[in-house]
């Protein structure tokens, strides 16, 4: 008989476990009495970056993401622009309801490339590190940069599959369920995709400390 392999063993470990995760999502009780201000409000503006433009969503496609909030906006700085969009979610069970960009995308007929992964350590916060996916997508001559990642708690992942690994440590260790999906794009126009990518993760520099302050303030409320 063959033996079987360490990674194989560990791979079904975390498949097991993540499938005990999904059946027992939703058995945790939802605490009530949390006051939540809605992610328009706060972040209105992010640092030096105003918000000049909210994005509109349908309602069907509200539906469709399972949103407990969300916010959709543009902000400027000088002359540069960002467009944020956050999916937000309180429980277990929605984490997988957001998808991922690189199949979003290419449903709607736009073609991707220079898809890219990576760790990206805050200048202005350098105790702040963001694991990220970005990729370049094109249609009918619109270019955009996109950078985007999976948010569980104050951890971020890349994919969708490293954010229910990362759920399923928080509920062992009893944090709360927060989780969001965060995505920032930007037009290239007439610069360069790289261009565009630095005033992204300029953006990131003023935003993300702002978000983890945020999500959690929101775990120190479901624990209170």
């Amino acid at each position: 008989m063959r033996a079987i392999r360490p990674v194989r063993i560990a791979v079904l470990s975390i498949t097991l476990a993540l499938a005990a995760l999904g059946a027992n999502w939703g058995t945790k009780p939802a605490q009530s009495g949390v006051t939540r201000p809605p992610l328009s409000a706060a972040f209105q503006n992010v640092g030096a970056w105003r918000c000049v433009q909210n994005l509109p969503i349908s309602e069907d496609v509200v539906k469709a993401l399972k949103l407990d909030d969300f916010v959709y906006q543009a902000y400027r700085r000088d002359k540069g622009e960002v467009n944020l969009y956050i999916g937000y979610y309180h429980s277990a069970k929605k984490v997988g309801a957001a998808h991922d960009p690189l199949v979003c995308f290419q449903g709607q007929g736009w073609s991707v490339g220079s898809r890219q992964s990576g760790d990206y350590r805050l200048q202005k916060h350098p105790e702040f590190s963001v694991s990220y996916s970005s990729m370049v997508a094109e249609l009918q001559g619109e270019k955009q940069v996109i950078v985007y990642w999976f948010q569980v708690n104050d951890k971020t992942t890349p994919s969708t599959h490293a954010q229910k690994l990362a759920m399923l440590m928080d509920r062992i260790s009893g944090r709360s369920e927060e989780n969001a999906f965060v995505r920032l794009s930007a037009p290239v126009g007439a610069e360069t995709p790289e261009a565009i990518r630095q005033r992204i993760f300029t953006f990131i520099d003023d935003f993300y400390p702002e978000l983890v302050r945020y999500v959690k303030q929101m775990e120190t409320k479901r624990k209170t």
